[in-house]
């Protein structure tokens, strides 16, 4: 039987879709030191791998409901994608975001990905253009840091992990980053390793940890992590899980989890929720249930949530919080809880009609 949460109203957060240069993906979410909701999500694109992207933010003043220009957040050389946007308090915002190389780009635009020709010699007219000091300088996984609450950014600077919502801010004032480490290519290791670094003053970080694999699924790739710490102090880790070269109606596509009691030292073996679909993005809610939304990719697209009552022990799965995916270019979720106590979910996906991905939101109300 198919579950729904209670779905109040949904809307647009960006759409350019009028644009050449306007396809929008991999939102992020979070409230400013007013209160106020900043979206942050990867931008001014062709397409899924593009060299022209770029880290963009709109603000809504009223919950969700309405939402301001884009501005520039994040503008390399290279192609700006996944961003995370966090508080970090006293006005302070931070956006994760990270690249993929030239030769990357090279091959997707090469390929003939990029649909027209004219699309095509200009990836391959701008790419050569980059130098290797600039690569260099931007590849891999960024962070930049915002000092007057969102209005303007840091250079950025790099991280150890990535991953698309970026680290957790904990209770003590520290940061949590898990993710996995840039392009990792090791042999040795199955998938992608999960590892987590700490930070206690935003830009230096040491690692703490790497997460278990999975023993039901030894050899897929795990990426796209997410963390969260909850009141009693537990750490819960869920983290995609994909069975690459297959279909999404073949392949494995799914969510694990692992907990920490101690503060990050020591993780539990990762193990199924159930879910399916990925990536996963957590917010712990003041009625004290534990969501978590993805997207899912298989007929019936759309954007779902399963929530836990006991601190991540157990998980009731799949109830749709918004139903009207077009194909499986969706997803990437992240939530936000709104002053009444319902949850506002942003997310990428193609509308109807159209050949280019915008960010919609879905207002919503916990299960009864």
């Amino acid at each position: 039987m198919t579950k729904y949460a209670k779905i109040l109203s949904s809307g647009v957060a960006l759409s350019k879709t009028q644009n050449v240069l306007g396809y929008s993906a991999w939102p992020s979410v979070a409230r400013d030191a007013d209160g106020n909701i900043l979206m942050a999500c990867s931008g001014n694109r062709i397409m899924h791998v593009c060299p022209f992207g770029k880290v963009l933010v709109v603000k809504s003043i009223d919950e969700g409901r309405t939402w301001s220009s884009p501005m520039i957040a994040v503008d390399t050389p290279l192609d700006d994608r996944d961003a995370g946007i966090l508080n970090l308090g006293g006005g302070r915002m931070m956006i994760s975001t990270f690249n993929n190389t030239r030769e990357d780009q090279r091959r997707w635009a090469a390929g003939g990905k990029y649909g027209t020709k004219t699309l095509i010699d200009l990836a391959l007219a701008y790419l050569p253009a980059l130098t290797d000091a600039q690569e260099e300088k931007y590849i891999g996984s960024l962070l930049c840091i915002s000092e007057n609450n969102g209005f303007s950014w840091g250079e950025p600077f790099k991280a150890p992990v990535t991953s698309p919502h970026g680290p957790c801010l904990m209770k003590n004032g520290s940061l949590i980053y898990a993710g996995i480490p840039y392009h990792n290519d090791d042999p040795a290791r199955p998938g992608y390793p999960v590892a987590v670094y700490k930070s206690d003053d935003y830009k230096s970080f040491y690692k703490i940890a790497d997460i278990p694999v999975c023993p039901d699924f030894p050899d897929l790739q795990y990426n796209e992590v997410h963390v969260v710490e909850l009141p009693n102090g537990r750490l819960v880790l869920q983290v995609r899980i994909d069975e690459f070269g297959k279909s999404y109606e073949e392949r494995i596509f799914t969510i694990c989890q692992s907990v920490s009691d101690d503060g990050g030292t020591t993780w539990s073996t990762l193990k199924r929720t159930g879910a399916t679909g990925a990536p996963p993005h957590l917010l712990y809610h003041s009625s004290g249930t534990l969501i978590s939304v993805y997207g899912r990719r298989t007929p019936g697209y759309g954007i779902q949530a399963m929530f836990s009552k006991d601190n991540g022990d157990s998980w009731d799965t799949d109830y749709f919080v918004w139903d009207k995916g077009e194909n499986a270019d969706l997803g990437y979720p992240a939530s936000v809880e709104l002053d009444n106590g319902d949850i506002l979910t942003v997310f990428y996906t193609m509308q109807p009609g159209e050949k280019l991905c915008s960010i919609l939101w879905t207002r919503w109300r916990l299960p009864e």
